[in-house]
């Protein structure tokens, strides 16, 4: 397991997943959680909570993007074999693994900073998906109907869910990244990117993208709209019971 750290570690850190060139300061900061429920046979099956954040600007804080648990996560490993990353080929459940997240974890970063910019690195997520569906690895497939990888890359993709990405970028942009110059305008900004939420709901309630949303970021809200300047928070309430009913007793704390 040691190893297996290890490798994970630099296969995570040491490979270039775009094209575009970054320095090391620039790279996304994330945390891939790995709990070990059974281990034969060289096959080793666990859960994975993947974590990502991306910097705010003119401030030291770092904003949550992604938060998932991934509850279907086996692969066979041998100590010392190479993980080697290719867009085009799907080289076991463990390399597959980490390169959906990869692309999933860049892909959301981006949108967060210029809208629907993360369709490239998304694709290639789903690309990791449709190359495993032969494989016979757990939580790559639509008939598996439970959240999987399928789903979450379906589900972020779909037109039906532009809401979400869109969500991403205005809560960012246009209200995280302007709150310490501009509290008042950041909160209507984030106020106005939850409510997108409402599209959603309208004609998918609890959906996929919905849940990774509020799971990633309910904290940051309770935390943005509890304190600083003054803001009429009873409508942004009613919007948040509405979309994510399972924290009314969080939401009704603001």
């Amino acid at each position: 397991f040691v190893t297996l750290k290890s490798a994970m570690t630099d296969f995570m850190n040491n490979t270039q997943f775009t094209s575009t060139s970054y320095s090391r300061e620039e790279r996304i900061e994330c945390n891939f959680v790995f709990v070990v429920q059974k281990y034969e046979d060289n096959v080793i099956t666990g859960t994975l909570q993947v974590l990502s954040s991306r910097p705010v600007y003119n401030s030291t804080y770092s904003t949550p993007v992604l938060n998932f648990k991934d509850n279907q996560v086996s692969f066979k490993y041998i100590e010392f074999e190479p993980l080697t990353y290719s867009e085009n080929s799907f080289s076991g459940d463990l390399v597959g693994v980490m390169s959906f997240y990869a692309n999933l974890i860049i892909g959301l970063d981006n949108d967060t900073f210029s809208k629907l910019s993360g369709t490239n690195s998304l694709q290639k997520a789903n690309n990791f998906v449709n190359m495993a569906q032969q494989s016979g690895g757990i939580g790559w497939k639509q008939s598996e109907k439970s959240i999987n990888r399928y789903f979450l890359i379906t589900d972020i993709l779909s037109n039906s869910f532009v809401a979400y990405r869109e969500a991403m970028y205005d809560y960012h942009m246009k209200g995280m990244d302007v709150m310490m110059n501009n509290p008042i305008d950041a909160k209507n900004a984030i106020s106005a990117a939850i409510s997108k939420f409402e599209n959603v709901n309208s004609y998918r309630p609890n959906a996929l993208p919905t849940r990774v949303f509020f799971d990633t970021k309910t904290d940051e809200i309770i935390s943005v709209f509890s304190g600083g300047p003054e803001f009429k928070k009873q409508p942004l309430i009613d919007v948040l019971n509405k979309v994510y009913p399972l924290f009314s007793g969080k939401w009704n704390k603001i």
